[in-house]
């Protein structure tokens, strides 16, 4: 099998293989992928220490609710949030985990205006939709993607004052201050950029909708929106609190899996093959990979040395990755490299300098593993002789 989008998941793993290692994700009572997505969001509310703005009611949605205890009702929502999430992080009861830290942030929503955000709100949902997950059934999580960005594109289209540029104008110049939209505003007409960003980002936004919901569309949709948040971290240097990780770590609802185990082809004689092999084995925790010497594979055709990375192949259903291409693969399949990257940008708000940090976890990320910059990446290398766009997963934070 595999690693796809478009696609049903893969089948449940067994609960026997069930393990309190945090960072492995096979063998809980949801698909891998599935589980991979609720893990990252799960590590990025402990480390941003999520639970302390949780409110008390105070202005609700929804009447009767700040009858209740206040300081009771927060610090209920408080412990049901830390303790789903850390029992997520350490795979215990991962779907039912799911749902309750997703309805506590629900009912965290609707019982405080204050609190409300649609970022607060959406990653919510990836959790309680990702804990009513059921194989062969509706593919909730995608349709809210997709519903999310028809919204957020259909209310910009129809704000005036994202329509004039005004919006954009006044938030990247005199909110942001972004040197970049600056130094492009002051060759322009007045508003012109405004209206080519804000037009740009609503027909990104609506564009996207048709892509994520066609099956075979959905890797270039999961494409754009990677890239699209991606952008706009970028562009602010903000994850807009959840929002960057929650739609990121969205797009794992459409990708497959591949069953365990994947071989992977090495030579002996290759140090940098054998070097791979000790470092990726190291973090394989779901024991995904069986590396396999290959003696009749001393060197490539070509007549390359044996140092080459073209010493390692990586065998995926009737699909062959050489090089740097399979060790890129190796490393997308593992889901540690989500959660790693989740943790890392969620970190970095702790160091002096968040902005530039996250732009450099994420740049890097982009350019090493997301096509299509990692395809032109190794055509640099001179190792380009096949994308790994139709394969490569997205991203997690994330």
């Amino acid at each position: 099998m595999s690693l796809n989008v478009g696609t049903d998941s893969a089948a449940l793993e067994s609960p026997a293989r069930l393990s309190w290692n945090p960072l492995r994700c096979s063998g809980t009572d949801l698909p891998i992928n599935l589980t991979i997505l609720v893990k990252a969001l799960a590590i990025v509310l402990l480390i941003t220490n999520h639970a302390r703005i949780l409110p008390d009611p105070w202005l609700p949605f929804v009447p009767g609710i700040d009858l209740l205890p206040p300081v009771l009702f927060q610090k209920t929502l408080q412990v049901a949030l830390v303790v789903g999430s850390l029992a997520i992080v350490f795979n215990r009861r991962v779907r039912l985990s799911a749902l309750i830290v997703g309805s506590t942030m629900l009912l965290a929503v609707v019982s405080s205006k204050e609190y409300y955000g649609n970022n607060r709100t959406f990653c919510g949902l990836m959790f309680f939709l990702a804990g009513l997950y059921q194989p062969g059934g509706p593919p909730f999580l995608r349709w809210q993607l997709a519903l999310t960005y028809f919204g957020a594109g259909l209310n910009k289209a129809l704000d005036p004052d994202w329509q004039s540029g005004v919006f954009f104008e006044n938030w990247a110049a005199h909110v942001l201050r972004n040197p970049a939209y600056l130094a492009a505003d002051s060759v322009l007409p007045p508003l012109a950029l405004g209206k080519i960003m804000g037009w740009g980002t609503s027909l990104t936004e609506l564009g996207s909708v048709p892509l994520l919901l066609v099956p075979r569309l959905q890797f270039w949709g999961n494409l754009a929106n990677i890239l699209f948040q991606s952008g706009l971290l970028f562009f602010t240097g903000s994850t807009f609190s959840l929002f960057f990780y929650g739609m990121t770590a969205a797009s794992l609802s459409f990708v497959t899996w591949p069953q365990a185990p994947i071989r992977v082809l090495y030579d002996p004689a290759s140090q940098l093959a054998l070097r791979a092999r000790r470092l990726l084995e190291g973090w394989d925790f779901d024991q995904l990979f069986r590396w396999t010497q290959d003696t009749a594979y001393q060197a490539a055709p070509d007549g390359r040395d044996i140092g080459d990375p073209s010493a390692v192949q990586l065998r995926v259903g009737d699909k062959i990755y050489r090089g740097f291409q399979a060790l890129r693969m190796i490393i997308l399949f593992n889901p540690v490299t989500y959660l790693v990257l989740a943790g890392a940008v969620a970190g970095a708000g702790y160091l002096p300098a968040p902005d530039i940090t996250r732009r450099l976890i994420v740049g890097l990320s982009l350019v090493i593993l997301l096509p299509p910059l990692a395809w032109m990446a190794d055509t640099i290398l001179g190792q380009g002789r096949r994308s790994v766009s139709q394969l490569a997963p997205t991203m997690a934070a994330k």
